[in-house]
């Protein structure tokens, strides 16, 4: 197979990489464009920085105060980043000349490119830059909030935190959203990658995260340009402790068409994007405030240690709701057992109940001490995380909340856990409230559904990460060879046959070319048989009324074999004994995909699977342990623990034949495009498994 990673690419990338990393720490600028300038050349003054900045425009004598050049060869110095806002028509000759002159990097404000369907115009950009690092175009610019500098089009707050996440996505609009929120989450970087054309996600990810001052990285992704290299950085970033929290758009079909006319990037396949951050240990969320409310237990070191979390609330309706959320988020409540519910009946209200979520009732309200020794006694349960629920009106006075908030201070001061202030709604966690508890290494967390939303995806990600670790840390490989175009169908046979050769069991069947062969065929088995039309032209047997079951008379072979040798597609008939004593049936399948190459796709078998669509996807090349993970996903693995009655399942026995049709798609890397296993019929405890069908397309 092609290496996804052959030199030429490399040395680009790595050239590009350096200049990048030049452009967020430079000495010096230049803008070229007109009077929109002046907003950018204010801002970067603002953030502190104090290095030569100089403008590019022939029409013009000064722009925000500071003198216009003719042109780029007019520099007295290499500036080590631009910044260029001109027509679209403008763009490449700008590029070029920057290039000749030396600049190694710039970002490209101007639209008009990949987005709007200009293909052949961005890669012209793309050529005139080469080892240029260029953002863009059709982006915002980039922030290094760190070190005080940055090349942006508009105003994104000037807070210098010590040490936070990097925000970066291909909007413009989306990283000025995470930084200007109330969120009170650090942003130590914001890139705005835009059409992707020359520098991409991976490229952004790679400049900072080697900054020990940056915690994690949140990304908000419309499109991966190069699953490969992604890949390796975001392994890269696993290595160093420091994880990524996703938010994937263009999940819809709409979306997806939006994404394309936004910057020009393909949506791909919302399962293979799932699958591929699993692999990688990303983070992967759903809403905004879960990004940015995991990005702030990132920031402040509060992931939760496992989904075990002890809740203190003063109301009954807050313990109640405590516990539908944890249930829906996967958030372990443990009840305290008897000798902490002793402990807690000495120091609780005669009204109060000792349980998890812990409502201490109004009568400990405003008694600091009272409050802190309640949830400091609950923890002598075993627990990952604490917790108290309280919302602050952020517009009325909040003195007699201050006694909870202390309260928790001093939890935290007593126990090695995270703690958290868990606000019911976002807007019940004022900033000067945030500010205290942070500061006390408390972290609050805005609106009580995301918190437990977060605390959740957060354990998991825990026990993931171990997970991957005891795998060695996770695989960056691809199964990406390029394929044929053109394309052929095994026949049921032949694909059985090459499954078979991998050791994949099959049924003993044997081909039969006419009606009175099949039965001859039929006879020498004791149960009944499966008749099937056999040709290379049939993907579905059973919409066709090729496939007949449960046949033990010879006259009813003779005719069902009759009736289907004379359908289209059909060169010959497949007679097998059939599986008898299924506990239950699943799918394997091996589909291509443009981005990521093979990926595996399980799911309950049969004739409902398209019905049921109880699916898992892993990316090959898969490990035994990965596939055992997303055999467990699957809702119909049930079947295979003794359901109402049933035998057992054999699990290993349906783990190794995936392990083997995995192993056949990995030597036929460079050929395969689709295979399907369905069903694979699974048979009591020791029996081992059956594939009865099998479909193989591959390139010619």
């Amino acid at each position: 197979m092609t290496d996804q990673a052959d030199t030429p690419v490399c040395e680009h990338r790595s050239r590009r990489r350096a200049n990048l990393q030049r452009m967020l720490k430079p000495k010096s600028l230049v803008m070229v464009g007109g009077s929109a300038m002046s907003f950018a050349i204010d801002y970067v003054r603002t953030l502190g920085f104090d290095g030569n900045v100089h403008v590019v425009n022939p029409f013009r004598d000064e722009i925000a105060g500071v003198p216009c050049l003719p042109d780029i060869r007019a520099l007295p110095e290499v500036p080590d980043a631009a910044w260029i806002g001109v027509p679209t028509d403008n763009v490449i000759d700008v590029v070029r000349d920057l290039n000749n002159f030396g600049v190694p990097a710039a970002v490209c404000f101007t639209a008009g490119f990949g987005e709007v369907g200009a293909r052949e115009l961005e890669q012209a950009l793309v050529e005139v830059a080469g080892d240029m690092a260029l953002l863009g175009p059709n982006c915002m610019g980039f922030i290094n909030f760190l070190d005080g500098v940055g090349l942006v089009a508009s105003t994104h707050g000037v807070t210098r935190p010590e040490h936070g996440i990097a925000c970066i996505a291909q909007s413009g609009t989306i990283v000025a959203n995470m930084v200007t929120s109330d969120r009170s989450v650090p942003i130590s970087h914001l890139l705005s990658m835009g059409n992707q054309a020359v520098l991409d996600l991976a490229d952004g990810i790679a400049a900072v995260i080697d900054d020990e001052r940056v915690k994690a990285v949140m990304l908000y992704i419309e499109g991966i340009k190069d699953a490969h290299a992604f890949a390796q950085v975001a392994a890269h970033a696993f290595d160093l402790g420091k994880p990524i929290v996703c938010l994937k758009g263009g999940v819809s079909d709409a979306g997806a068409a939006i994404a394309l006319s936004h910057t020009g990037s393909l949506a791909g396949t919302p399962e293979f994007y799932d699958a591929f951050f699993k692999r990688l240990g990303i983070i992967n969320v759903k809403t905004f405030p879960e990004l940015l409310e995991l990005s702030k237990l990132l920031a402040f070191d509060g992931l939760p240690r496992g989904n075990r979390v002890m809740i203190e609330t003063c109301s009954g309706t807050d313990s109640g709701y405590c516990a539908d959320l944890a249930e829906r988020y996967g958030v372990d409540l443990p009840q305290p057992s008897a000798s902490v519910k002793a402990q807690l009946r000495e120091v609780l209200p005669p009204i109060a109940t000792p349980m998890n979520p812990l409502d201490v009732t109004m009568m400990q309200w405003g008694d600091r001490e009272a409050q802190a020794t309640s949830l400091i006694t609950l923890l002598n349960e075993p627990a990952d995380a604490a917790a108290l629920v309280l919302n602050l009106p952020p517009y009325l006075d909040t003195t007699t909340y201050r006694p909870a908030l202390e309260a928790m201070k001093d939890v935290r001061a007593e126990v090695d856990l995270p703690c958290y202030v868990i606000a019911n709604l976002p807007e019940g966690a004022p900033i000067a409230a945030r500010e205290e508890l942070l500061e006390a290494g408390v972290i609050p967390l805005q609106g009580i559904e995301d918190a437990f939303s977060c605390i959740g995806r957060g354990a998991r990600y825990t026990c993931h990460r171990e997970f991957l670790t005891a795998q060695g840390g996770p695989e960056t490989r691809l199964l990406c060879a390029p394929v044929s175009e053109s394309s052929t169908l095994l026949d049921e046979a032949q694909a059985k046959q090459a499954l078979a050769a991998y050791g994949v069991p099959v049924p003993a069947y044997k081909l039969a070319g006419s009606a009175e062969q099949a039965a001859d065929i039929a006879a020498a088995h004791d149960g009944p048989v499966v008749v099937k039309g056999c040709g290379t032209e049939l993907a579905h047997k059973s919409e066709l009324g090729a496939v007949a079951v449960n046949l033990t008379e010879s006259s009813d072979i003779v005719r069902v074999a009759a009736a289907m040798l004379v359908l289209p597609g059909v060169s010959s008939l497949l007679v097998e004994p059939m599986v008898t004593d299924a506990v239950a049936e699943f799918i394997v399948g091996i589909k291509r995909d443009s981005l990521f190459g093979l990926a595996l796709v399980l799911g309950t078998g049969g004739v409902l699977t398209e019905l049921v669509r109880d699916t898992a996807h892993v990316i090959l090349p898969a490990s035994r342990g990965q596939i055992e993970s997303a055999v467990e996903c699957l809702s119909g693995t049930a079947l295979l623990e003794g359901f109402r009655g049933a035998p057992a399942g054999d699990k290993a026995a349906l783990c190794d034949l995936i392990e083997k049709v995995c192993d056949y798609a990995s030597a036929e890397a460079d050929r395969l495009i689709e295979l399907d296993v369905n069903p694979v019929m699974v048979r009591p405890q020791g029996k081992g498994v059956v594939a009865v069908d099998a479909l193989i397309r591959q390139g010619v």
